[in-house]
């Protein structure tokens, strides 16, 4: 009986979370704009009443959100977070892993992230593009190429990731090949080079790795 009663009790619990307003909203959708989802998420995960898959939900909604502001060390905190109570969540992984990427921060731990997300989600084109990204940041050019080509045959039409190839194909010494892929890019989408050009910046937040990288870069680029 008395197990019973604890498991409708555990129901209970869940059902309190995952019924609140709080709680839709920090699901989002049609709507629920990104100061309303992160208050949402700030509710649930401050009531006390959220535990495991739930909170980590919690956790990981409201650091996608800060990804779209570009509050990418907060979201890094959150996806951490949230990775403490479901650690072999693909998608938070892959975040975190883009997320150090752009801000050119613990770029072997984001290596990782990303290793491990393919780990458990393989020939995933978003996290391929996201560690091509990370190889782009640490001057492995060559190896970029080839993360990018993987991602390319999944995406084909993705005009962020043939940018972002045809970067890496001109740090690589290809300069042909990368004309020719920003030119693809271009088409595909006018404003693509915007785009990959603000994600490049986020470097001039990344603190004392940001400054050291360059030396590192110069120092290793013939091996690759």
């Amino acid at each position: 009986m008395l197990i019973v009663v604890a498991a409708g009790a555990s129901v209970a619990h869940a059902d309190s979370v995952t019924t609140t307003r709080a709680w839709s909203n920090c699901q989002g959708g049609e709507g629920i704009w990104a100061e309303m989802r992160i208050s949402g998420c700030n509710d649930v995960i401050k009531s006390g009443k959220a535990a495991g898959a739930d909170l980590a939900k919690a956790y990981y909604n409201r650091a996608n959100t800060l990804m779209q502001k570009s509050e990418y060390k907060k979201a890094i905190d959150d996806y951490t977070q949230a990775l403490q109570l479901t650690p072999e969540d693909a998608n938070s992984l892959h975040e975190r892993c883009w997320a150090r990427a752009v801000l050119n921060i613990d770029l072997e731990d984001a290596l990782s992230d990303c290793n491990e997300s393919l780990r458990l989600q393989p020939n995933d084109a978003e996290t391929l593009g996201g560690r091509a990204f990370v190889y782009l940041r640490l001057g492995f050019f060559r190896t970029a190429v080839i993360d990018y080509d993987a991602a390319l045959k999944l995406k084909p039409q993705d005009a962020l990731l043939m940018f972002a190839r045809g970067t890496a194909k001109t740090r690589a010494g290809d300069d042909d090949g990368g004309k020719a892929d920003r030119g693809a890019a271009r088409a595909i989408d006018p404003e693509v080079e915007t785009t990959f050009v603000r994600y490049e910046a986020g470097a001039a937040s990344g603190g004392m790795w940001a400054s050291m990288v360059e030396y590192w870069r110069a120092a290793m680029r013939w091996i690759y």
